[in-house]
C-alpha cells in the first residue's frame, strides 16, 4: 500500500498531470467551437492511478465534469467516487455526476461507459485490457488519456499502434501517461545532455529503486480470474 501511495503522489506531481492538462485543454478549444464550455469525460479504471488523473483533470482551469464510471467492482468504484468528491474541501463533488447506474461493472462494463455521451476517455485499467478499451473508445470518436503501460504483449502493442492511425483519421487527441516524456525536469535535463553539458555520453546505466510491489489476499468469494485482476502486476497476461 505504501509503494501504492508513492505512486499516486507522484503521478499528481509531474507527468500525468501535465498531459492530462494539455490534452483537456486542447478538448476545451473543440468544446468551445462547439458551443460549450464544458467537458465531459468518463473513467475506465477506479483504482489509485484512475482516481489521480481524474483528480488531475479537474485541477485544471477548465469546465469538466465526470458523468460516467467502469471498473470490475463497481462497490469499490462507487466508494472511491465518493472519497474523491470529499476531497478538495468538497470542490470536486461539484465536479463528479456520477449516478450508480452510470457506474458499469465487469470486463465489458467499458464498452457502457464509453457509449455514455462525452468528449474524453481516461483509460486507467491493467495493461492486458487496454489495448480493446483503447480501441473501442477510438470507434467511438473520443478523445483519450490513456495510463501507460499500453499493452501487455506485442499483439496488444500492435492492436494499439492500429488504433492510433484511426485516431489520426479522426483528428482525435490521444495522450499516454508517459512522465519521463512530459515531466519538466527530465526534459531540461536530457536538453542540456544533447547540448554537451557534460561532454560525450560514453556510458550510462539507469537504477529504479522501488519498495516491491503490492499483494491482495484472495478472499472467500473471489474467482480465479477475480483475484489475477486484483494482482495483476503478478501475472504476464495482465
Amino acid at each position: 500500500m505504501q509503494n501504492d501511495s508513492n505512486r499516486r503522489n507522484f503521478l499528481k506531481g509531474s507527468t500525468a498531470a501535465a498531459a492530462g492538462a494539455a490534452l483537456t485543454s486542447t478538448i476545451a478549444r473543440t468544446a468551445h467551437a462547439a458551443g460549450s464550455d464544458e467537458i465531459k469525460f468518463v473513467l475506465i479504471g477506479c483504482g489509485g492511478r484512475g482516481l489521480g488523473a481524474t483528480e488531475n483533470i479537474m485541477n485544471t482551469k477548465g469546465n469538466v465534469k465526470l458523468v460516467a464510471a467502469a471498473d470490475p467492482y463497481t462497490e469499490k468504484a462507487a466508494n472511491n467516487l465518493a472519497n474523491l468528491g470529499k476531497k478538495n474541501r468538497g470542490k470536486y463533488a461539484e465536479k463528479i455526476d456520477v449516478p450508480q447506474d452510470r457506474i458499469f461493472g465487469g470486463l465489458d462494463g467499458y464498452k457502457k461507459a464509453i457509449d455514455v455521451d462525452a468528449d474524453l476517455v481516461v483509460i486507467a485499467t491493467p495493461p492486458g485490457f487496454k489495448p480493446q478499451q483503447f480501441e473501442y473508445a477510438v470507434n467511438k470518436g473520443r478523445h483519450i488519456f490513456m495510463e501507460k503501460p499500453v499493452a501487455s504483449d506485442a499483439t496488444g502493442v500492435r492492436r494499439v499502434l492500429n488504433a492510433v492511425e484511426e485516431s489520426k483519421k479522426k483528428d482525435l487527441m490521444v495522450a499516454i501517461g508517459l512522465q519521463r516524456r512530459h515531466e519538466p525536469r527530465y526534459v531540461e535535463t536530457i536538453k542540456r545532455i544533447h547540448d554537451g553539458a557534460i561532454g560525450d555520453v560514453i556510458n550510462m546505466r539507469v537504477y529504479w529503486n522501488g519498495s516491491g510491489i503490492w499483494y491482495r489476499n484472495r478472499n472467500e468469494t473471489q474467482t480465479e480470474m477475480g483475484f489475477q485482476v486484483n494482482n495483476w502486476y503478478h501475472f504476464n497476461w495482465l
